[in-house]
This record gives C-alpha cells, structure tokens and sequence, in this order.
C-alpha cells in the first residue's frame, strides 16, 4: 500500500517549514527509518525519516519550498503501483509561488487510516490523549490530512462522559499536579525578570575538584543538576500554558539553548529531577552534540517544563532571558568572573554570577519566583549540600 510522504508537525507554534534538502530522488529506492528529506524551521534544521520501504514516487516539492506541515510531497510505494489522488487541500505546490486563488474549505471528516497506514496525531492531542488515557487508535481525525487534533480527542472525552463512561489515565509522557484556567489568573502584558548576584565560588571548586577527579561536567550541567531539585521542590514553575489553562507538572523536562550556525535552538534533558549529575552531563552532551549537527529530532525540541539559557561564555554577564510559549519561566545565566565582595566586613575577592528569571506574571505570582530564585542561589552558594 502507498505510504504517503509528510511534512511533520513540529509544535503548536510551527506552521511552516522550509525543504532544506531531498537525500533520495523520485524513483531511488527508500527503506523505512533512513533519513529521506531534511527541513528547516527558524531554530534547526532536521532530518526526517522515511515512514515505509519502497520507491520515491511523485515528488511534489523542490528543495528550498516552503511547505506547510503535514502537506503530502510525495508517496512511497511500488515501482508499478497505482498511487491515491491527494487531496488539493493537502498537496504541496511544486513550485514556490504564491496562490491568487481563494482559500479552500477545510477537508472533511476522514476515518481511521487502515491497518498500515501512519496515523498523524498533533502534540497537544497526543498529550491530552496520554492524560486521559485515550487510545489514538480508536480516534478519527478531523485536521489536515486527518490528523487527529485537540478537538478529536475532547470530543470522544464528552461523549464518553454523556454515556458515563470512566476512562482510566493511562501512564503519560508527563503527569499534571495542577490546572488553572488563565480567566482566574491575573492578565498582564508583559515578562517579569528578578536578578541576583550570587557567590559561586564554591560552585568553581566542585567543578574543578569533579574534573581533577576524572568527571568532567560544563556549569550548564551543573545548572540542570540544581534546577532539578529545585523545580521540584516548587513546581510552580515547572509549567506551561496549553491553551487557556495553566498546567504543572509532576516529571521535570528542561529545554537547554544551545548556538547553532542556523540559530539558537532548544533541546530537551527529560526528567531532569530523577537523574545523577553524571546522567545529566552525558545526556546534554549527546543533545548538544546533534544540536549543533543539525541532526535533532522534533520529539527532542518538544515538551519542556522550564528553560536554560547560558549566555557567559559571551562574556555576557547579565540579560533578560526571552521566555517561549508553552513555557511560564527560563533561568539566564551569565558569566563566572572574579569580583570584589564584602565578607566579615572585609573586601575579599569570590567568584560570582548573575542569575536572571523571567517568568509571566500572568501565571506565576513575583513571591513564587523569588523564592525559587533564592532556593537556587542557596544550591549556588552551597552545592555539596544537594548531596545531603
């Protein structure tokens, strides 16, 4: 059977991509799970798989097109098998130009792929899906292509709930502690960020005397290690907004900036909390590493709790960190540099930083995040007392 060929849906604030490049050409061979095409979105470039084996047939997009996600640019199947009509709505033009013509009307209600057939399912109905213990494979879709959306899955929630049906939650990829809808939430237009100075001298020496030892671990790392325990001691700010109700999470999953030659990009280091700091180093490496590769997937960009932006090896020692929706809160870090300091009264000479949180006041009140601040300048100050 004909498998068609897809743009991914890449998050709920991705609506284009761009075809970086084709690594097969229509009528090259194709096994499932090598790396067919590559895309760019305005953080990475990413290389996508192909969803089955056969040949590349009816390419329809060119390299450097901009496409919209989950448009149909191609099929794999056999060389002489009889390929399906695609939809108008969900066909990629072959070329670039802009349409004059009106918008198409939303495609229909489509049923459940058949067996064999790649079931296209956006970020936010696989989450509430996951919480509520939906399976996916009893939805129909109703978005493009028939992907199943938010909608599809709320939808079999009410009618289960009209029959009074209780549907047990199922194991999710994280797990909600608390919702709030955003009308009870104070509206504001604007991010708030609380800064401090912070002696990190005795972060120094753990790093060193870690690498005299053999471990060697970036401040990065050791940031992730702290957030961890902190985040969950004050979930608070372990949140993100989905739609319009505020949720916390229970597992931590922390997006850490990474500087790419196409940008800055954001991978995510998944339960954060539950990890050693060695766990922690080599996970964030590996991420780095396919970062600055360009070879990241989209399930590695998606679903972080909280953010981490270092900007000290810049030199940089204070800024505003840019908060990126679903996330409430981001940690800026800036340089490590030796600075006067009063201590017993004394000029002494310590190692300080800068710690800057933004977070939306809209949804997380200034006495929570100073506290959180505080709590991290304490793991700062004393980090052999996270080992207590």
């Amino acid at each position: 059977m004909a498998t068609e060929v897809l743009v991914p849906p890449l998050g709920q604030t991705t609506d284009t991509v761009v075809l970086a490049t084709w690594y097969k050409r229509e009528g090259d061979p194709v096994t499932a799970g090598e790396p067919l095409f590559a895309i760019e979105t305005d953080k990475a470039t990413l290389d996508i798989e192909a969803p089955a084996s056969g040949v590349l047939r009816d390419v329809s997009a060119v390299e450097g097109e901009k496409l919209e996600v989950l448009k149909c640019i191609g099929f794999i199947a056999a060389p002489d098998e009889k390929l399906p009509e695609a939809p108008a709505t969900a066909r990629a033009s072959p070329t670039p130009a802009a349409s004059t013509e009106a918008p198409l009307p939303p495609p229909p209600r489509q049923e459940k792929p058949a067996g064999g057939e790649r079931m296209f399912v956006s970020p936010r109905a696989r989450r509430l899906a996951e919480e509520r213990g939906i399976s996916l494979e009893n939805l129909a879709g109703t978005g493009p292509e028939g992907a199943i959306v938010e909608r599809d899955v709320r939808a079999c929630l009410e009618r289960q709930a009209a029959e009074g049906i209780e549907q047990p939650r199922a194991q999710a990829s994280n797990e909600v502690l608390a919702e709030s809808p955003l009308e009870e939430v104070r509206a504001i237009t604007a991010a708030v960020t609380l800064t401090a100075e912070v002696d990190a001298t005795q972060l120094v020496d753990l790093r060193q005397q870690m690498a005299e030892a053999g471990t060697a671990v970036s401040y990065d790392d050791l940031f992730l290690f702290i957030l961890g325990r902190v985040l969950k001691e004050q979930p608070a700010l372990n949140a993100s907004l989905e739609g319009n109700t505020l949720r916390q999470w229970k597992r931590v999953h922390i997006g850490v900036a990474v500087d790419t030659e196409t940008g800055v990009v954001a991978p995510v280091v998944r339960d954060v909390d539950g990890k050693s700091l060695g766990q922690l180093a080599q996970e964030a490496s590996a991420l780095i590493e396919r970062a600055q590769a360009g070879r990241l997937s989209p399930e590695e960009l998606q679903g972080a709790t909280f953010a981490l932006m270092n900007l000290g090896t810049f030199g940089v020692d204070t800024f505003t960190p840019i908060i990126v929706l679903p996330e409430t809160a981001i940690l800026g870090v800036g340089r490590i540099a030796r600075r006067p300091a009063v201590k017993d009264k004394s000029f002494v000479i310590r190692e300080t930083v800068w710690l800057s949180l933004a977070f939306d006041p809209r949804l997380v009140n200034e006495t929570s995040a100073a506290r959180f601040l505080q709590r991290v300048a304490h793991f700062v100050e004393r980090p052999y007392s996270m080992w207590v």
